[in-house]
């Protein structure tokens, strides 16, 4: 049989990370008020947009630069950076994330291959149980498509299976890895809806991460 490699993206994917977002907001609306929130997502953005990611760590360390002490006292500050650094992704795992991953390893080997800041996003993927239901296999980068030559040295295998929830990860994977590749397409978070790019469709399309457990690894390779 062919070995497989399973190349697993993380938020919106096996974690419902457009819900982990509400949360936060909901939560630090309470400590810093709408103002501040709403300023806070702002820079949130800026640093999304410099950094390529996600990157909380430094968003945080803008807004108390930028914040006088009469607006932003220290410890409201710090029960802020608390609600992110404490937060229980656990909770926010899609019905049968982990489940979904133990299946997979029966039919191959499993890799968390994330997008995010090398901090914040390592800590998601610790604290919610996904490195140790991989076995500490986790790769973090800013575009993962951009590295796909160096997961392949680090785990080689004659097929790859890339489950994303973003249709265009997919589609610019499938066009560095060719037919060593079979995309899946899970229907979950903002990008559910979107359009595949021109001329592409994904190999498999699922409704939820946990539909992944009712394929065989010939239907894998099949695709």
């Amino acid at each position: 049989m062919p070995t497989l490699v399973f190349l697993l993206d993380v938020d919106n994917t096996l974690i419902a990370n457009d819900d982990v977002k509400d949360d936060f907001n909901a939560h630090i609306k309470v400590q810093m008020g709408e103002q501040l929130t709403t300023r806070f997502w702002e820079i949130y953005e800026q640093a999304r947009q410099e950094s390529e990611v996600v990157n909380i760590p430094l968003a945080l360390q803008r807004l108390r630069a930028e914040t006088p002490l009469d607006v932003l006292d220290e410890e409201t500050y710090r029960h802020v950076h608390s609600i992110f650094d404490n937060y229980p992704f656990y909770d926010k795992l899609y019905p049968y994330a982990l489940e979904t991953l133990r299946h997979l390893r029966t039919l191959g080997l499993t890799v968390i291959v994330s997008d995010g800041d090398m901090f914040f996003q390592a800590e998601k993927i610790f604290l919610s149980d996904l490195a140790e239901t991989v076995e500490g296999r986790v790769l973090i980068y800013k575009h993962k498509q951009q590295h796909l030559e160096e997961i392949q040295r680090l785990y080689p295998a004659d097929r790859y299976v890339m489950i994303d929830d973003k249709p265009q990860i997919l589609a610019d994977s499938r066009l560095i890895l060719g037919d060593e590749l079979t995309t899946v397409f899970v229907k979950q978070g903002k990008y559910a809806v979107n359009q595949h790019p021109d001329g592409f469709t994904a190999d498999i399309s699922v409704e939820h991460i946990g539909d992944v457990r009712n394929f065989s690894a010939a239907q894998f390779l099949k695709a």
